[in-house]
């Protein structure tokens, strides 16, 4: 009776794994592979970020790249010519922040002994600007050095040289071999449909990334245009630098605006030494912000480049958690191409949801 219970027993299958065991154990083998690639992505941030900044550059000016060799110009010289023109725009930034830094530090007691007594003057004597390097001091270990301060921020935000060179090199590279690339890329799956996925991939996410530059550029400049005219207006100095600085920070979603609503703010309080006086340039590129978010980007960008802000913000954070203010900058970028790809790898039907 018992060689009967184990020769059945021995003849039944083994037991397989449940449909919900199986998911489970996809999703974890997903999540381990996303940390071993958000972990690699920072060890070699040093090499990634300026490579992975020369791609997305270089997707963005695909078509205008194709467009050129179509009109008889070499790829070669259109990469030189996109590689001078880099070299001239970090030159005259970094030219310009070195200037307007130096001079601040130069001034720094001067500015600081004015900035003290208008928070006296406003808030009262708690505000008092040796009651706050006292509370840093404290809080902090030390005395608070807003030039020291400065100079730290001024390190963290300057790519280093060979950073540069190597954003430099890879930018080059990327156009005057674009079309090998892609090429490679089509031929290397041996499937007709795979090749012309691979194809309709790459325009789709050129042709989209080109559209998010030349809407956003557009935008940004209207911004720069009213932030210049505001601060000019309203009396702040540098008015030209002003539009210069919301043009570039305007391209990195909710800390770019944020960060030039407090300059505005704190140049303004420091100038004037009045808060309804510091707030009329804020609140007027406020304005501004709010009619882009709401009827001016939803408008012009359609829905095909509409993102879910949550998402934005999402990958705002990891970006620039992972790789600082570049991976701010590159946050809306590399979102746009990887929804773009996952639509191509994973299609999907739209469906409408009952209320």
């Amino acid at each position: 009776m018992l060689n009967l219970q184990t020769q059945t027993l021995q003849d039944q299958p083994p037991l397989e794994p449940s449909l919900d065991l199986q998911r489970l154990t996809s999703w974890a083998i997903v999540g381990i592979f996303v940390l071993m690639l958000a972990v690699s992505l920072n060890l070699a941030r040093t090499l990634l970020v300026p490579i992975v900044s020369a791609g997305v550059l270089a997707f963005m000016l695909g078509p205008w790249a194709s467009a050129m060799r179509r009109w008889g110009v070499p790829p070669g010289v259109f990469a030189a010519a996109i590689v001078f023109a880099a070299l001239l725009i970090i030159h005259a930034a970094l030219a310009q922040g070195s200037a307007i830094a130096l001079d601040w530090i130069g001034r720094a007691p001067e500015l600081l002994d004015s900035f003290s007594d208008k928070l006296r003057s406003a808030f009262g004597p708690a505000f008092s600007l040796d009651r706050l390097q006292n509370t840093f001091a404290r809080s902090e270990g030390g005395p608070f050095d807003p030039a020291a301060v400065l100079e730290s921020a001024m390190n963290f935000l300057t790519p280093t040289i060979g950073e540069l060179i190597v954003f430099l090199a890879a930018l080059f590279f990327s156009f005057s071999g674009r079309e090998q690339f892609r090429r490679s890329l089509v031929f290397f799956f041996e499937e007709k449909e795979m090749r012309l996925r691979t194809l309709r991939l790459l325009n789709d996410i050129e042709r989209d990334l080109k559209s998010y530059i030349a809407v956003v550029a557009g935008i940004n400049l209207t911004l720069a245009l009213i932030v210049a005219a505001t601060a000019f207006a309203v009396g702040l100095p540098n008015p030209l630098l002003w539009g210069i600085v919301a043009f570039a920070l305007e391209f990195i979603p909710y800390v770019g605006p944020i960060t030039i609503y407090a300059g505005l703010f704190l140049v303004g309080f420091a100038t004037f030494g009045s808060i309804a006086q510091a707030l009329v340039a804020p609140l007027i590129l406020l304005v501004a912000d709010t009619l882009d978010s709401y009827v001016v980007t939803p408008s012009v960008v359609g829905r095909r480049l509409t993102l879910n802000p949550g998402v934005v913000f999402l990958a705002l954070v990891f970006w620039t958690w992972l790789w600082g203010p570049v991976g701010a900058v590159l946050a809306t970028p590399l979102l746009i191409a990887g929804t773009v790809t996952l639509s191509h790898v994973f299609p999907q039907h739209e469906i409408n949801l009952p209320e």
